[in-house]
């Protein structure tokens, strides 16, 4: 049994840092990241920020401050947009499609700067 275990949390760590993203971008990029162009990091950046989203939603959601449920709900249908955006931006970047990147990572960066916004919405 704890060989299974094992065997299944390296197989999730090789996993997380391998993922699809290609041989330039395994692993969490952190300050060490180097962009090679304009829509590398253009993705990077909008990765960031989709998860620096979730986290203030979460952070919101577990500590019970989220002004009501229909809000709750406008967040989690931005949050599922922004990561399907995501995958879009990715795509167009596998393709050289720089300029649909762009545009995505753009709508990305607004829906996530308004997901922050209404996450720190404090209750009446």
């Amino acid at each position: 049994m704890k060989t299974t275990r094992r065997l299944l949390i390296v197989a999730f760590i090789v996993w997380s840092i391998a993922g699809d993203t290609g041989p330039g971008w395994a692993g969490h990029a952190g300050t060490h990241f180097q962009p090679r162009d304009s829509t590398q990091e253009a993705l990077y950046l909008a990765a960031r920020s989709v998860d620096e989203a979730w986290e203030a939603f979460h952070q919101s959601a577990l500590g019970g401050t989220l002004v009501s449920p229909a809000l709750q709900m406008k967040i989690e249908r931005a949050l599922s947009e922004s990561r399907l955006l995501l995958v879009k931006a990715r795509a167009a970047a596998t393709i050289g499609d720089d300029r649909v990147v762009f545009e995505i990572t753009e709508r990305i960066g607004t829906l996530a700067h308004q997901i922050k916004e209404d996450s720190q919405r404090q209750k009446p």
